[in-house]
C-alpha cells in the first residue's frame, strides 16, 4: 500500500509541480507524520526534493517520465538489492557500474560508505549522483539513449578495453536458466559483455520480476556471473535450479538484507552455511 501512495505522490507531483503535506494527508487518508516519511523516502531515491510543508519536483531535466517510473517500480527491492551489493565493495576497488535503476539505486547507497573508490560508468545519472564524492570518477563515452541517459555503442564499448577493474556490477531485463542474462538492446548487450570482460569479477543485480524471463539479446551464462543479487520474491523453483547447478546467489529482504547462499557442497564448491562475502 505505501509503494501505491509513494507512486501516486509522484504522479501527483508529475501533474501539479508541487505537492502539500497536508493536501496529501487528507487525499490518502493517512497522517502527516507517514506523508512526511513517504517524502523522505522519495527524496532519498532521487524523486522529488522536499521543500518546507511539501515537495517539488528533483532534477526534472535529468530523466524523461519513463525512467523516473523505472525508479519507482520495485524500488523496495531495488534499494534492498543495493544494500546487499555495497557488502561486496571494498575500500579503494575500482569498480564498473552498470547503466540502470537498480545500479543507480546502489550508487547512491554506497555514498558516504568509502573513502576511496573508482568508479567507472556508462550512466549519467551514476555520475550525477557520485560527482561531488571526491572519488575518481570515469564516465565512459559513446552513443546516449535518450530514455536513460546510457551510454552505448562502439565508442563505449572500446573505452572499457582500456581499464581494468576489481568488480563488475550490471543490471539485466531477463535471467533464465536456458540462456543466462539478457537485455532487449543488443549494443547494451555488447557493453555488458565489455564491462564482464573489463573486471576481475561481475555481479548481476536484478530483481525477482526478472526471473524466468529472457529477452532478445543474452550477454552472460549463469555461469560467467559470480554472484546474482536479487530479492526474497524470487520464485522457489528457480532458485532450487540454481542451487543444483552451482550458481551462487544473494536474496535481499526489504529492510533486512541477508547473508548470500553458495552453491551446495556436494558439487565440490564451498559450504552453503558459509557467507561469500568478499573480505576487505
Amino acid at each position: 500500500m505505501c509503494e501505491e501512495r509513494r507512486r501516486a505522490i509522484i504522479e501527483l507531483l508529475e501533474a501539479e509541480r508541487r505537492v502539500r503535506v497536508e493536501e496529501l494527508s487528507r487525499r490518502f487518508g493517512v497522517s502527516e507524520v507517514t506523508i512526511r516519511k513517504d517524502l523522505a523516502e522519495l527524496e532519498a531515491r532521487g524523486l522529488l526534493q522536499r521543500v518546507y510543508g511539501g515537495a517539488v519536483p528533483a532534477h526534472k531535466s535529468r530523466y524523461n517520465p519513463s525512467f523516473l517510473e523505472r525508479l519507482s517500480l520495485h524500488a523496495a527491492e531495488k534499494w534492498a538489492i543495493a544494500q546487499a551489493a555495497i557488502q561486496h565493495v571494498c575500500e579503494g576497488d575500482a569498480v564498473i557500474l552498470d547503466a540502470g535503476s537498480t545500479t543507480l539505486a546502489m550508487a547512491r547507497a554506497m555514498r558516504g560508505r568509502f573513502q576511496h573508490l573508482t568508479v567507472i560508468t556508462s550512466s549519467v545519472p551514476i555520475a550525477l549522483e557520485l560527482a561531488n564524492t571526491g572519488w575518481e570518477l570515469i564516465l565512459v563515452g559513446g552513443q546516449v539513449r535518450a530514455h536513460s541517459l546510457a551510454l552505448i555503442g562502439p565508442l563505449a564499448v572500446n573505452a572499457l578495453t582500456s581499464f581494468h577493474a576489481d568488480k563488475a556490477f550490471l543490471g539485466a531485463t531477463g535471467v533464465t536458466l536456458q540462456d543466462g542474462y539478457s537485455t532487449p538492446n543488443p549494443l547494451d548487450a555488447q557493453l555488458k559483455r565489455a564491462m564482464i570482460n573489463a573486471a576481475s569479477e561481475s555481479y548481476v543485480l536484478t530483481d525477482s520480476s526478472k526471473l524466468g524471463h529472457g529477452v532478445l539479446a543474452n550477454y552472460a551464462r549463469l555461469e560467467e556471473i559470480k554472484l546474482l543479487i536479487t530479492d526474497s520474491a524470487a520464485p522457489a523453483a528457480f532458485i532450487g535450479a540454481l542451487r543444483k547447478r552451482g550458481i551462487a546467489y544473494q536474496l535481499a529482504v526489504p529492510n533486512e538484507v541477508d547473508q548470500p547462499s553458495t552453491p551446495p557442497s556436494d558439487n565440490g564448491l564451498s559450504d552453503p552455511s558459509q557467507p561469500i562475502l568478499n573480505l576487505c
